[in-house]
């Protein structure tokens, strides 16, 4: 009896003292909310860590508007985790990683990489690390460094990583996250499609700049940018935008112009082929709300709706095309997805046309159509 007591202290001791022997404290940590990749002129990695300040993000705080909700903190080192270290010495809290929902690379960084090597030989800690956030968004800096664009505040949010979320969804785009990267990343040939951010130097404010394509086949380089009005049509061919509005202008003279808005946007990429070889048919169609008639055409006359419907189609195709033409005769790699529906249709075939996918897509005879179809007029018919 006296044998089991003795056990039971002893056990019920362990649990007392080893639940929580291991805690850190909130007020012991460097909370890293944002991280930025650069490359210096040198060829050395620079990591940048954007850290949350509580007491600039308490809303009971009379002084939290004006205090600063974050700091950023900067190194260099051989990896990401080496420059983490380094950021360290300059903290006295740890770093805690588990709460980035951000990660910016560097124009220099994502162009030229590092010894040779793509940004993808510096993404292993963010998929290793247990305690790394693997639903941040991921950005690419146009022309300038991540750690400028961590340094900014955003206009109506305290922090970096819900301004870039709430930006790519009033776009109507997806969100882009990092293991959606990954998972691209990890399948052979074409290119991705990154979401592109700059400095405005002037007013020390960020815009979005459109997307960034980036070539899977070396290394995940950087090989060009898409301007925001070609990045929501690369967008819708591959799924990823929700809304957009397209706008015609008519022959009337100066001012005179159409809005419609479509959403939802859908899309059909056919793969097919006959005796000429393989062939691309994309389409895209959606129904759309005049939001804006400065014409003197009334979409409730069917004779000018569908000179409105032509107009706008005219100008979806026009950009299409122009979209098409910029993948495989100026960047000649696949950022539209369409070695994935090869995948699909012909699995057998993909095996050996992965390898060099982008010269294949290069030289692939693809064709577009787009269709607008008119929903809603508005609050009134014809223009003021």
């Amino acid at each position: 009896m006296k044998k089991t007591m003795i056990v039971l202290c002893f056990l019920l001791l362990s649990t007392v003292t080893g639940g929580c022997w291991n805690l850190r404290e909130p007020n012991q940590l460097a909370i890293v909310i944002a991280a930025g990749l650069d490359a210096s002129e040198d060829g050395r990695l620079k990591v940048s860590s954007q850290i949350a300040i509580p007491a600039g993000l308490s809303a009971e705080d009379s002084n939290a508007g004006r205090n600063r909700s974050f700091v950023v903190v900067s190194a260099y080192g051989k990896d990401f985790m080496d420059a983490g270290q380094n950021i360290q010495t300059q903290l006295s809290r740890t770093l805690f990683y588990a709460h980035r929902q951000t990660i910016l690379i560097g124009q220099r960084m994502a162009q030229n990489g590092l010894a040779k090597h793509g940004i993808h030989r510096y993404l292993d800690m963010i998929v290793r690390n247990p305690k790394s956030e693997i639903r941040s968004v991921i950005w690419i800096v146009k022309d300038g460094e991540a750690k400028d664009i961590l340094g900014t505040k955003p206009v109506f949010d305290p922090l970096l990583s819900t301004a870039l979320s709430s930006i790519q969804m009033s776009l109507g785009m997806k969100p882009y996250y990092y293991r959606e990267f990954l998972a691209d990343s990890l399948t052979h040939g074409g290119a991705i499609l990154l979401p592109a951010i700059s400095l405005q130097r002037s007013s020390t404010k960020f815009v979005y700049t459109g997307a960034a394509v980036l070539n899977k086949e070396a290394e995940l380089r950087l090989s060009g940018y898409l301007n925001p009005l070609e990045s929501y049509y690369a967008n819708w061919i591959t799924g990823r935008q929700r809304m957009l509005t397209v706008t015609a202008l008519q022959s009337q003279g100066a001012g005179s112009s159409i809005s419609i808005r479509v959403k939802p946007l859908k899309r059909h990429v056919s793969v097919y082929k006959d005796k000429q070889g393989m062939r691309v048919h994309i389409r895209l169609h959606g129904n759309g709300d005049i939001v804006e008639n400065n014409t003197l055409l009334d979409p409730s006359n069917a004779k000018d709706l569908h000179i409105i419907q032509d107009q706008l189609g005219k100008v979806a195709n026009q950009a299409v095309a122009h979209l098409i033409d910029k993948a495989q005769k100026q960047y000649k790699v696949d950022f539209l997805g369409i070695g994935e529906h090869v995948h699909r249709k012909y699995p057998q075939e993909w095996k050996s046309l992965q390898k060099d996918w982008n010269a294949t897509f290069a030289k692939l005879p693809i064709t577009a159509e787009v269709h607008l179809r008119y929903q809603d007029p508005g609050q009134t018919n014809s223009s003021m």
